[in-house]
């Protein structure tokens, strides 16, 4: 690969966990929004109490479901999706692995992020004895860092090879192909009927819990690449309080 290639992959790769780490937040934010309709029972007698024997009973009675299939694809595209346009979890991993020089490229931008801290004069020292001083903190940074990148690349390595037999992936690639994707129906011999989504057992907790698991592996992921920090528990404290304050407007609760 010539300077100029990995040049371009690697701005596509920073390209790819930047917008992946905006629609995580998005993700994040209508995970939050079901979340409280399945979880929290004040808000579910309150909006019952509103609804029972009117109209919109069974307009009401899709939204959770909908919600829910909604989060399903969400989860698909961001993360499993292993078309090569895809800027999914799935693809990107593959991108960064497809060409050699690539993780090498962001160890050694992350082992040395801090060196610029270093580069003013210490106190009153000589400018030759600054500037040892200066290289030696300099390269403790670098080997803390680069020690780091490792431990925590190995650790994310075993998280995306786990992915691939998750076991709600599973789930979730079949009613993508079977229920989203396709109407399946049964086989010739068989009642003719569309596919029995509820044989797969997809709950809506596995996937709230999916959901926080794959967010957590971007964010690392991103702070492997990047260097920019962010904590998925932060950002989801917000849009919890956010989703409950809506639904207990909407259902008369203070």
């Amino acid at each position: 690969m010539t300077p100029e290639e990995l040049e371009q992959r690697v701005r596509q790769i920073d390209a790819f966990i930047r917008v992946l780490t905006q629609e995580c937040h998005i993700l994040d934010e209508r995970r939050h929004i079901l979340s409280p309709l399945i979880q929290d029972p004040e808000i579910q007698a309150g909006l019952k109490a509103k609804l029972d024997k009117t109209p919109g009973a069974n307009a009401w009675n899709h939204l959770a479901p909908l919600l829910g299939q909604d989060l399903v694809r969400d989860l698909s595209r961001l993360f499993l999706d292993n078309d090569p346009r895809s800027g999914s979890l799935a693809n990107l991993w593959r991108k960064i692995h497809a060409a050699p020089g690539i993780k090498e490229h962001f160890r050694d931008l992350y082992g040395r992020m801090f060196d610029h801290l270093h580069d003013a004069p210490i106190g009153d020292l000589s400018p030759e004895m600054s500037a040892i001083f200066q290289e030696k903190f300099r390269e403790q940074d670098r080997v803390r860092n680069y020690a780091q990148f490792d431990e925590r690349w190995s650790k994310l390595e075993a998280d995306m090879e786990a992915l691939k037999t998750h076991p709600v992936v599973i789930k979730i690639k079949t009613m993508r192909d079977k229920h989203h994707a396709h109407l399946e129906m049964s086989k010739l011999d068989e009642e003719p009927r569309a596919f029995d989504i509820s044989t797969i057992g997809l709950t809506f907790m596995e996937l709230l819990d999916f959901s926080d698991e794959c967010q957590a592996m971007v964010a690392e992921l991103g702070l492997l690449l990047t260097g920019t920090n962010w904590d998925p528990k932060q950002f989801a404290s917000v849009h919890e309080k956010n989703g409950k304050a809506m639904w207990r407007t909407l259902a008369g609760l203070k």
